[in-house]
């Protein structure tokens, strides 16, 4: 049996190795984005978000209110992974019969020996910055490198996902699904590149295996900028016209399961998780469910109710919990991070109306996705506590959005401004006459 000092010096060891493999693969990755885009320079922002993510595992494990601010779904996924743990390989969890893919990866690393806690989180730290700097790619395909930078700051320094990213939930994962149907939903929309397919499809398994509801959601996401950008693509019929068959093929074939998940007995469904969710279940506890946090009870037991009600939880899930409903520390602490989302929603509104008539034909590829996931984690949300770690989700994508469309407000600024300013005929003329030899 190893003592407890070799038992801690494996654990270091881990942590290290860990960190180089992870600093190792955001270095690769920037490389070869960087190898085609020659004028992409986010390493910097990358490396701060890198270390802000660490300083904030090793502050938090510091002050010992990890468990207070984290929650208690880490414990229980960890007693899951534990448990697999012991399984020999093939026999429970590859495949996994029914464990969420954060579970099945859990169960790996503590199976390797030497991954502590600690080294769990920076892992979970670089699977959501690999979401993170495809979003930044896409932001620099779409809009340019000055909008990739600006991205890139501001995702490094948002002050939730700072915290959230290091979390051993199924958020980081979520991260990175998001990142990969964004990315490849920007290759299919600019030049209907069918490797932008497979990265979605890699996207969408990966939020389906992860939280099965809001990863059909992003499917369908993905979908429909399959079938938009081919739409808008159509003086390529070659590429085009397939991929518009294939994508009516696949709704006749999917149109069905659609109206099943909408039957009478899954809305009832539903309605039970909705109903638990939000009774404030849990009182005193601190946890998700915590009574000053419960959302008021909706009716979604019809198709008819969803559509009546949909929107008071959308409001709901964007805006809650309101910086008056704090009950402890661990709620402050959040506040924080509510209080930049309605910053970055604003500016989004503002920027949205600037750039109208070029919203879609610019941010399509994100603005899908911030849909779908809305309706999905509107439907789910019972409560604020976990409606506060649903919208961290929404503000990532939204950030990149809405420097996109400040990007092309700028763009027509300029122009608006070149043209009452036009400039005059002397100076014209000086433009215009040949350098002096």
């Amino acid at each position: 049996m190893p003592s407890i000092s070799s038992t801690g010096l494996v654990h270091v060891e881990g942590v290290v190795i860990t960190l180089l493999v992870v600093g190792g693969l955001f270095w690769v990755m920037l490389k070869r984005f960087g190898a085609t885009r020659p004028a992409l320079h986010v390493g910097r922002p990358v490396a701060v978000a890198y270390a802000a993510r660490l300083a904030a595992i090793a502050g938090i494990s510091a002050t010992g209110l990890e468990s207070t601010l984290r929650g208690g779904d880490e414990t229980t996924y960890l007693n899951l992974a534990q448990f697999l743990a012991q399984l020999p390989l093939g026999s429970s969890f590859l495949p996994h019969k029914g464990y969420q893919l954060q579970t099945i990866l859990f169960a790996l690393e503590t199976k390797l020996g030497f991954m502590s806690v600690g080294a769990m989180r920076i892992v979970q730290v670089g699977i959501t910055m690999i979401g993170m700097i495809l979003i930044v790619v896409a932001v620099n395909d779409l809009a340019g490198p000055r909008a990739a930078r600006i991205a890139a700051w501001v995702l490094a320094l948002e002050p939730t996902t700072i915290f959230f990213d290091s979390a051993l939930y199924k958020d980081p994962n979520m991260d990175l699904a998001a990142g990969l149907v964004v990315f490849g939903g920007t290759m299919i929309w600019r030049r209907l590149d069918v490797r932008g397919i497979i990265v979605c499809a890699l996207g969408g398994a990966i939020a389906v295996e992860t939280r099965s509801y809001a990863g059909w959601f992003l499917v369908s996401a993905a979908v429909l900028i399959l079938l938009h950008a081919a739409i808008r693509h159509i003086d390529r019929p070659l590429r085009a016209m397939p991929v518009i068959y294939a994508v009516v093929i696949a709704g006749f074939l999917v149109a069905p399961v659609l109206m099943q998940a909408s039957s009478k007995k899954n809305l009832q469904s539903l309605q039970v998780s909705q109903t638990a969710n939000a009774t404030g279940a849990g009182q005193g506890s601190g946890g998700a469910n915590a009574s000053n946090l419960a959302l008021e009870k909706v009716d979604f037991s019809t198709r008819g109710a969803i559509l009546t009600n949909l929107p008071k939880r959308i409001r709901d899930l964007i805006l809650k919990p309101y910086p008056w409903q704090l009950g402890d520390s661990s709620q402050r602490f959040g506040a924080i991070g509510t209080l930049f989302s309605y910053v970055v929603l604003l500016l989004l509104i503002r920027f949205a109306w600037m750039s109208r008539g070029e919203i879609l034909p610019r941010a399509a590829p994100l603005l899908y996705p911030i849909f779908f996931l809305l309706i999905a984690y509107s439907l789910s949300v019972g409560n604020a506590g976990t409606g506060f770690r649903y919208r961290t989700h929404l503000t990532i994508l939204a950030v990149a959005a809405t420097v996109i469309l400040r990007e092309v407000a700028r763009r027509r600024k300029a122009q608006a401004t070149a043209l009452a300013n036009p400039p005059k005929p002397e100076a014209r003329a000086r433009s215009a006459a040949p350098a002096a030899v």
